[in-house]
């Protein structure tokens, strides 16, 4: 459950290491899902389309929380990652966070994560 919790919820901090494998997982894993069940979703009508666009929601939630929560490592606000829907931004703000160091202390947002078991 502590998992799920991690995937799914804006509170909390998150390392660069932890950040890397949730945006790979984030990615990949849907992308992976749509790319295979595609064709046969498709033949299915509007439900199919439904049930394939169902794992590309859940992928932007999972990454809007992560990027809140690696926001709130750096001490600021996870309404920062809403920069991500800023076209030239968006696409550097993901790179800015896996390469910049988090706060080595406790902040506002608690205390420092220290390895892929403290999410």
């Amino acid at each position: 459950m502590n998992y799920l919790r991690a995937f799914f919820s804006f509170y909390g901090r998150m390392n660069r290491l932890q950040y890397a494998m949730v945006v790979l997982i984030g990615y990949v894993g849907p992308l992976i899902f749509f790319a295979l069940t595609w064709p046969s979703l498709r033949s299915m009508g509007d439900l199919g389309v439904f049930t394939g666009m169902t794992p590309l929601i859940v992928m932007i939630w999972v990454l809007y929380a992560a990027t809140a929560k690696r926001f709130h490592d750096i001490n600021k606000s996870g309404f920062a990652s809403l920069l991500i829907c800023i076209p030239i931004v968006g696409i550097f703000t993901p790179l800015v966070l896996l390469f910049y160091p988090g706060d080595a202390s406790d902040n506002r947002f608690g205390p420092p994560p220290l390895s892929l078991n403290s999410f």
